[in-house]
């Protein structure tokens, strides 16, 4: 990976929980994959943690099993419990952000530097109740008076790109998101205004091809690293190991 390469994958999550991917799991995530009570999730959860891992291994050079995930510091609140994830062994100025939804999942793997990522699956939505929590006063004129499906599709491409860029200032989506301008009416890639937490304010949102019914987003600071994408075609668990 070069100082300028981002690579950014999507994984299609297996629809069977594996024992080889529970054994990557620490203990704090397989007694959260205990809470689901939804079989479905419990996979998703599971698959996607190993899958991370495996990504994270796979760039780094690392085996799976060595890598431990922490968080820094909270730029909002100085706290360490709830902070931007990191790599806490093997120490590694490599960053990483990682979205599932479903059997989807997206990872962003950048050399150093804040990074942040989407995938939502589509799904139907009240988006006139939703544009009132979420959408500027821009955004939502825009996408209200779009047919039900463009609208439906707009929606979500906004909704990804701010989450993208929330995780990649750190602070997550307690930011209000109604302030964060992200162009729902310009497909590919536009700059985005955000001063709050952590980065240079100004980031560069890139729409991620993520398949017909999929809207996946990537943050990386306006000065800009090239991403690289790539699709996996199949269960990613099966592909690494």
């Amino acid at each position: 990976m070069t100082a300028i390469d981002t690579v950014v994958r999507q994984l299609r999550l297996p629809a069977v929980e594996s024992e080889s991917d529970l054994a990557l799991l620490d203990a704090a995530e397989r007694d959260r994959a205990d809470r689901y009570r939804r079989t479905e999730d419990r996979v998703s959860f599971v698959a996607g943690r190993a899958a991370l891992r495996r990504v994270l291994a796979d760039r780094l050079g690392f085996a799976a099993d060595r890598i431990v995930f922490g968080h820094s510091a909270c730029p909002g609140c100085g706290s360490a419990d709830h902070g931007p994830p990191r790599n806490s062994s093997p120490a590694t100025p490599v960053t990483f952000s990682f979205s599932r939804a479903k059997r989807h999942a997206l990872v962003a793997v950048a050399p150093s530097g804040p990074v942040g990522a989407d995938i939502e699956v589509l799904r139907p939505i009240d988006i006139r109740e939703m544009a009132g929590q979420c959408l500027s006063p821009t955004e939502a004129a825009y996408i209200l008076r779009l047919p039900p499906e463009e609208g439906l599709r707009a929606f979500y491409r906004a909704w990804v790109r701010k989450e993208a860029v929330t995780k990649a200032v750190g602070v997550g989506i307690v930011l209000d998101l109604r302030t964060v301008e992200v162009r729902p009416e310009r497909p590919g890639a536009v700059t985005v205004t955000c001063g709050a937490g952590a980065g240079p304010g100004s980031w560069t949102v890139t729409d991620m091809d993520g398949g017909p019914r999929v809207a996946a987003a990537l943050a990386l600071p306006d000065a800009g690293r090239r991403p690289q994408f790539m699709r996996d075609a199949g269960d990613f668990s099966q592909r690494i190991t």
